[in-house]
């Protein structure tokens, strides 16, 4: 199969990346750090951090679909025009 057709059944996923371990790390210290913020937080505050959490997330997200997009048509574009190449 080709590519493009991995990609239509679906056979490419984000999720069957493999994680760096910086990144692994990163997330580990994340959530060490939530969990010591939490504990410190009374109701009111700790349902506006989630809130706050939330909303970043929904931005992350529009955020990393643009960046993907954009990235996907350079790509595109630098195979358009190697293809142009003359040799």
């Amino acid at each position: 199969m080709n590519i493009i057709e991995e990609l239509f059944y679906g056979n490419i996923s984000v999720a069957d990346m493999k994680k760096s371990k910086k990144y692994k790390k990163a997330c580990e210290k994340e959530l060490e750090v939530y969990h010591k913020l939490k504990a410190t937080l009374n109701k009111e505050q700790d349902n506006l951090l989630e809130e706050f959490l939330e909303a970043n997330s929904n931005s992350a997200e529009i955020c990393e679909k643009n960046f993907f997009n954009y990235g996907f048509k350079v790509g595109l574009q630098i195979g358009i025009e190697s293809n142009k190449l003359n040799n």
